[in-house]
């Protein structure tokens, strides 16, 4: 009968291992693509020199939109099992070319915070070897990443059961030992006099900048849709991962910018290996407090490397499935059920980029927030297009009611009136940021139209998210079984 729905005999997706994750592993997913133990000794000490004392009401601004966005995702992720999260989001809210705007810049917002959390990765470890006397500098660094990369990779094709449960005991660890260096090191400093406040703003625009760059301290945290199909209940434990996501981390993050407030909390943090170090008075249990939080911090920049390169490969593989990356990159591996070409390819580039851009610079602190302003800039678009996308999917289906509708529009202007606030911070990095990522966008745009000439009814197969299929329905329906 033609106007019968057909059942699909295999799912868009299929390849992917299905059923796999915890909730818990699901949130471990999330969290790690953040790095938030290493985001707590590292962006307070970027954001304090140009927000000041305003510096905690920036993280709690950047919490408040984080959150809102965060439910603008859970209108979809209740609704579908998507493996690209928000590019998949985004094609369903708006249609193919919005949606692969928005999935392009989620990939360029990937790509720069893995090849960021490389870089940090192997600053921190060389930080730690130079404690044993070996030289350090931007040779050893360059090393220390290939081998990063190298680990990571390793893992992710492994399965994503594993690097789940990796990320996920190395953020604890890593988090329980950069709250207890970073209150050390606040009580030491008030103990010597400091001041526990910080001084006023530069300037208006330059508290623009910082709240954009409070927010690349939230991204990622929506990476949980991207292992959707992978999790056990996807549609609660991914909107549940997501919605809950912003709001700890905020909290994580107050207290972080709370306690480097003192300037001699951040001694050290404007030199070049980006390493927050504590006052010297303490002397033996300072140090060795010192080397558990630096483990912590580079185990926390790892997990960031698997995280974001793991939401990476998942977008790319969804776009190779539908054609408009090559099909290639839709593969997966027979027997570990990961998508190993997409993880093969993007790796080398994520390490290669952020050592040539050390080579060229001289200063890991520059090119850790270069690569963090593009990023932010891949995240925010996303964004800003999956609130836009939020009511117009509802309506589609009818379901729209006033909240989504409100949070969802209140929230995109929000964040496109700062982006035109940072604008006028008229720092480098921002500016420099900013071309970078057009010249990205302008790639993608010539990739998409290359794709969409030579595959006409390209628009139609994006979007892919897992389907039930006929064996779902009929191989395995038990009637007389009893599922609690």
């Amino acid at each position: 009968m033609s106007g019968t729905p057909r059942i699909r005999t295999r799912s868009p997706v299929a390849g992917l291992e299905r059923a796999r994750l915890s909730f818990v592993q699901v949130l471990g997913q999330s969290v790690s693509a953040v790095a938030p133990s290493a985001v707590m000794v590292t962006l307070p000490a970027l954001v304090i020199p140009d927000a000041g004392r305003a510096t905690i009401a920036v993280f709690v601004a950047a919490a408040i939109l984080m959150t809102a966005v965060g439910y603008c995702i859970g209108q979809f992720a209740t609704r579908m099992v998507a493996v690209s999260g928000l590019y998949s989001y985004i094609v369903k809210g708006l249609g193919p070319v919005p949606g692969f705007g928005g999935g392009w810049s989620l990939l360029v917002g990937y790509a720069a915070a893995a090849m960021a959390s490389t870089l940090g990765a192997a600053s921190y470890l060389a930080a730690l070897l130079g404690r044993v006397g070996l030289p350090a500098g931007t040779p050893l660094i360059a090393v220390l990443a290939a081998i990063v990369g190298l680990l990571a990779l390793l893992l992710m094709v492994r399965g994503v059961t594993l690097s789940a449960r990796i990320m996920l005991a190395i953020e604890v660890f890593a988090i329980v030992a950069a709250s207890a260096a970073l209150v050390v090191a606040f009580v030491q400093s008030v103990r010597e006099g400091a001041t526990p406040t910080a001084g006023g703003a530069k300037s208006g625009s330059a508290v623009g900048f910082a709240v954009l760059l409070a927010i690349t301290s939230f991204v990622g945290f929506e990476s949980a849709g991207t292992v959707a199909r992978e999790a056990r209940n996807p549609f609660v434990a991914v909107p549940r991962a997501i919605r809950w996501t912003p709001i700890a981390l905020g909290v994580l993050y107050v207290f972080a910018a709370a306690l480097q407030l003192p300037e001699p909390v951040r001694q050290g943090v404007d030199s070049l290996p980006i390493v927050l170090t504590l006052p010297d008075p303490s002397g033996a249990g300072s140090s060795a407090l010192s080397i558990v939080m630096e483990l912590g911090i580079t185990a926390s920049w790892f997990a960031c490397v698997l995280g974001s390169t793991t939401a990476l490969s998942r977008t790319l593989f969804a776009m190779g499935r539908e054609g408009v990356v090559p099909s290639v990159f839709g593969r997966t591996h027979h027997r570990f059920h990961t998508p190993h070409v997409a993880l093969t390819a993007a790796m080398p580039v994520v390490v290669a980029v952020p050592v040539l851009y050390l080579f060229v610079s001289g200063s890991s602190r520059e090119v850790l927030i270069g690569l963090l302003a593009v990023s932010a800039h891949g995240y925010v678009l996303a964004y800003v297009l999956l609130c836009v996308a939020t009511p117009a999917f509802l309506r589609r289906i009818g379901e729209l009611t006033r909240l989504p509708l409100i949070i969802g529009v209140l929230t995109a202007t929000a964040m496109v009136a700062l982006v035109g606030w940072a604008a006028f911070s008229r720092t480098y990095v921002a500016g420099a940021a900013t071309a970078v990522y057009v010249l990205l966008m302008l790639v993608g745009a010539a990739v998409f139209a290359i794709r969409a000439r030579r595959s006409p009814g390209i628009g139609e197969r994006m979007g892919v998210y897992d389907e039930a299929v006929a064996e779902d329905l009929l191989g395995r329906y038990r009637p007389w079984e009893v599922r609690r």
